[in-house]
């Protein structure tokens, strides 16, 4: 799965979990794909987690100068970690 159709996944895996039924997308074949997609992401020798991938996204998801101005913030960013450990087996920090 390329980088951009994973965060676009997610994004949309996210906002139907959060309750946004009608933006969002219900599809758990598409849900194991993102899984196994992150778990294919190389992490750093001492890392559990794809740190510099994950960053990025948080970034550019919730951080961003864009993002910020529609509204998204830590507290977004925040969200979407937990969601990511309790719904897309992401390991905990």
């Amino acid at each position: 799965m390329e980088e951009e159709q994973l965060r676009k996944a997610l994004d949309g895996l996210y906002a139907y979990d959060t309750g946004a039924t009608d933006s969002g997308i219900k599809d758990e074949s598409l849900r194991q794909q993102c899984i196994d997609a992150i778990k294919a992401i190389p992490v750093g020798p001492h890392e559990l987690v794809p740190r510099l991938w994950l960053s990025r996204l948080i970034r550019d998801m919730f951080l961003s100068e864009e993002a910020l101005a529609q509204g998204y913030g830590i507290e977004d960013a925040m969200s979407f970690l937990r969601w990511l450990e309790d719904e897309m087996d992401f390991p905990g920090f």
